[in-house]
């Protein structure tokens, strides 16, 4: 195993914590149902890091680097609702701050697109029959 699969794979885990953390919270103070009926960002809350850790999983297990890619376009879309959400109030303090939701997920994208990487997943052993 090449050590930026290894560091992506867990950066990747890691990552996806500051998430499920989010999603814990925002259910428990009733996201998943509003006056108006359920609000379809909690799904992407509860969805966004069970993504990235199936990705991490599935790089680890030498099935998939291009999951763990794309796993990252929830956490993004979570992260730029953050910091929308947060600049629109008066006392939000430091905007960049929920960036920093970004930094493990993209971090380990950016490891587990590389050409190294992507070559060790492919000359992964077939399944004969």
């Amino acid at each position: 195993m090449p050590p930026l699969a290894l560091v992506a794979g867990v950066l990747g885990l890691v990552g996806a914590l500051p998430p499920a953390f989010l999603a814990v919270i925002a259910v428990a103070l009733g996201g998943l149902s509003a006056d108006a009926g359920p609000d379809p960002w909690a799904y992407l809350l509860l969805a966004a890091p069970l993504v990235q850790v199936f990705g991490a999983v599935w790089l680890l297990a030498r099935r998939s680097w291009l999951l763990l890619v794309l796993a990252v376009v929830p956490v993004a879309v979570l992260a730029g609702a953050v910091v929308w959400a947060a600049t629109g109030t008066e006392d939000a303090g430091n905007p960049a701050l929920p960036l920093l939701l970004l930094v493990a997920p993209v971090l380990a994208a950016v490891l587990a697109a590389t050409p190294r990487v992507r070559r060790w997943v492919a000359a992964r052993p077939r399944r004969t029959r």
